[in-house]
């Protein structure tokens, strides 16, 4: 807060000395906790508001880290871009084949994680909405630990700041303005706003001097020397740049300056004039390219969107295109911040109506443009559309950019003129959007609406090792070995039936309920916890707090069996011990220190009723040989424990997890004691013995664990 203060009043006093500075108190985020990156729900997106002409921003980026970092070794990425979330691939996830990836105007940044403080600085960026990207790389190339990064957490303090230029001179159709240049202005801007409904402009400029002018053009942002749009030196005292049909709604900004500075003892006077030039959309050689509008449907989902023509009824477009007709058709349609989240999808599919001869071929060229329709001869290439006759074409916009779009369609044919006259198709076409993908993320993804400080976007969650914008890049997948994993996953546990069959022959029935219970819960819990062949008994968290608490029983329960107490002791043990699992489960069940906590206790309690009754039969307690026979299963455990604490991964969780069920419940079979022998020597040394008093006090005792072990 104090930080935050500090900036206030710093701004405060800078922008009272000079008033081109602009802050945006309102875009200032502090201490937001920022994730690894595994898919993009894991990233966050901040916005920031740049609301005039400028020369300079300054993103402020401060990075703080707390918790175990030492050996966490990650870069932080802060990526910008304006009028869009960032289309991103850190992992080089490869997208849909029919999605266009190119952006515009993206700045990415990527800083080490030691960097604390940190500025990303833009000369003359366009105004409007920025959103910035922000998440952490891990750049180790091992297998990542199941709790790999939860020990060193990234928080991020970022604000924005801009230089605002005021430019004064504003240009309006039909009416010149005068502009002075001299050593004391030796570069003027001058700006002009597009209106609905314009046609091609033409800025036509005039001067006195002879001295070469030049003249750089920018649409929403200012130009430079190395960011323009248009440009021309004026010689000769005249010049003219034209513009083909900008959008509506955007500002061009215009930087005049002259090449000699000599030129400028003397004042150099001009005059811009920006006029609209003719268009006729039906000649030959025309560039002109007539527009049609959209209407934009709604529906309830999230960017559930149609684009419609207006005055059409359907929700698609056809058209009939043939040699006849030299037209070129663009459909503008608009894109703000209620779509940016999704995805824009346009489908073509264009029928011969006619029979043509085999050698021709009848097509239809389209490019999809932002700001401005154009041919598809000027069109970036990854935006162009080739739509071959009776096929389907698709083309799909992630994460689209805020921005009037065009899409512009024209015919084209390589046969004969007559050919060509009579060769007509049928395009139809549909321009619509939606929440992730069309196939909402496939059989290996689920689509999610998901908001980060405020931005709502949706995000396909892939499954089963599959990445990518629509869960469609299989290089890590291991969907074809899913099933056998899990099987070997979940059936592991019934290596507990051993261990239960043997409790149950040496009557030690709550020991072999308290075994079956964990191989029952483990069982259906990790049928549940899968992505693919998923089977749930009931809520996942039941099924995963019956695991825990099955597995921290049978550590407890094993333990305290091994003591050496009268049996009604350890009944009193049991129900304690497993009240104790109840309760620690549930406050967290993956506190790792309360587990270890409960298991030391366990086993000093154990160890010290060895010395005790050791020490009072001055003997070794349990004998020589019963300890033998522990080692193999205390070997087993430890072996078990080294697996799942050191060795277990994410990548290899399958069978590192599967061989910790059956190391441990191989483990309980050397545990166990073996009471039913010890039983039958009661029972010979009573018959030696004819006592009425040891004969009842061995069925009290039938099952119970001797004192004395040989």
């Amino acid at each position: 807060m104090i930080q935050f203060i500090l900036i206030i009043v710093i701004s405060y006093c800078s922008a009272a000395n000079n008033v081109s500075l602009g802050y945006d108190f309102g875009q200032y985020y502090s201490r937001v906790r920022i994730f690894e990156y595994n898919d993009y729900s894991d990233v966050k997106l901040l916005k920031f508001n740049i609301y005039g002409p400028t020369k300079l921003a300054n993103w402020f980026i401060s990075i703080n880290q707390d918790g175990k970092c030492d050996n966490y070794f990650a870069n932080i990425h802060y990526d910008l871009q304006n009028g869009a979330y960032s289309l991103i691939a850190p992992r080089n996830e490869s997208f849909p084949d029919t999605y266009v990836t190119k952006r515009h105007d993206l700045i990415k940044t990527v800083f080490n994680r030691t960097v604390s403080n940190s500025t990303v600085q833009l000369r003359n960026p366009l105004r409007g909405t920025w959103f910035a990207t922000v998440f952490v790389e891990r750049l180790t190339t091992d297998s990542k630990s199941k709790k790999s990064s939860g020990g060193c957490n990234f928080y991020l303090t970022t604000w924005l700041d801009y230089q605002a230029l005021s430019v004064s001179l504003t240009l309006s159709l039909d009416q010149p303005l005068q502009i002075f240049l001299s050593n004391n202005t030796s570069i003027v801007y001058a700006s002009y706003y597009t209106s609905p409904g314009n046609p091609r402009l033409s800025i036509l400029s005039e001067w006195l001097s002879p001295c070469d002018v030049t003249i750089l053009g920018r649409i929403n942002g200012l130009p430079d020397f190395y960011q323009y749009d248009y440009q021309t030196v004026c010689k000769n005292g005249s010049c003219v740049i034209e513009t083909n049909q900008l959008s509506a709604f955007v500002w061009i900004y215009f930087q005049i300056s002259v090449n000699n500075t000599s030129c400028l003892n003397n004042s150099v006077r001009g005059s811009l004039l920006v006029q609209s030039a003719e268009c006729l959309y039906h000649s030959i050689g025309d560039t002109c390219i007539k527009s049609y509008p959209t209407q934009r449907v709604m529906f309830t989902a999230y960017y559930n969107f149609l684009y419609i023509p207006v005055n059409r009824n359907s929700n698609t477009s056809s058209m009939i295109l043939n040699g006849n007709d030299s037209s070129i058709y663009s459909y503008e349609f608009i894109v703000d911040d209620r779509n940016i989240g999704g995805t824009i999808h346009l489908d073509f599919e264009a029928r011969l109506k006619s029979h043509v001869q085999s050698n021709v071929n009848v097509s239809i060229l389209g490019c999809v443009s932002k700001h401005q329709p154009r041919r598809y001869r000027d069109c970036e290439i990854d935006y162009r559309i080739y739509i071959k006759q009776n096929s389907p074409v698709t083309r799909s916009l992630p994460y689209p950019e805020i921005a009037l779009w065009y899409l512009t369609l024209e015919y084209i044919c390589n046969g004969s003129m007559n050919d060509c006259d009579n060769a007509s198709l049928a395009l139809t076409f549909q321009i619509s959007s939606s929440s992730c993908t069309r196939e909402q993320c496939g059989t290996y993804g689920v689509c999610r609406i998901l908001t980060s400080q405020q931005n709502i976007f949706s995000v396909c969650t892939c499954i089963a090792g599959y990445r990518g914008y629509g869960c469609t890049d299989s290089s890590y997948s291991y969907a074809s070995k899913y099933l056998p994993s899990v099987l070997f996953l979940t059936l592991s546990n019934l290596m507990f039936i051993p261990a239960i069959i043997v409790a149950i022959y040496y009557h030690l029935y709550i020991e072999a309920l308290v075994y079956f219970f964990n191989m029952f819960f483990s069982t259906f819990y990790h049928a549940c916890d899968q992505d693919l062949h998923k089977f749930c008994m009931f809520k996942y968290d039941g099924l995963q707090l019956s695991d825990f608490i099955g597995s921290y029983s049978s550590f407890v329960i094993t333990l305290i069996t091994l003591s050496i107490v009268p049996r009604a002791v350890k009944a009193f043990l049991f129900v304690l011990g497993l009240l104790v699992c109840v309760t620690i489960n549930s406050r967290d069940r993956f506190d790792n220190l309360q587990f270890i906590g409960l298991i030391s206790i366990t086993f000093s309690f154990t160890i010290v009723t060895w010395v005790t009754v050791s020490i009072k039969k001055r003997r070794l307690q349990p004998s020589l040989k019963r300890l033998l026979w522990i080692t193999p299963g205390l070997v087993l455990a430890i072996i078990g424990l080294v697996l799942f604490v050191v060795v277990e991964t994410e990548d290899n969780y399958w069978y590192i997890h599967s061989l910790w069920h059956i190391l441990m419940a191989t483990s309980i079979l050397f545990f166990i004691p073996k009471k039913i022998e010890q039983n039958r020597r009661q029972i010979q040394t009573s018959n030696l013995e004819p006592n009425e008093h040891k004969l009842s006090t061995h069925a009290v005792n039938r099952g119970a664990t001797l004192l004395d072990e040989e």
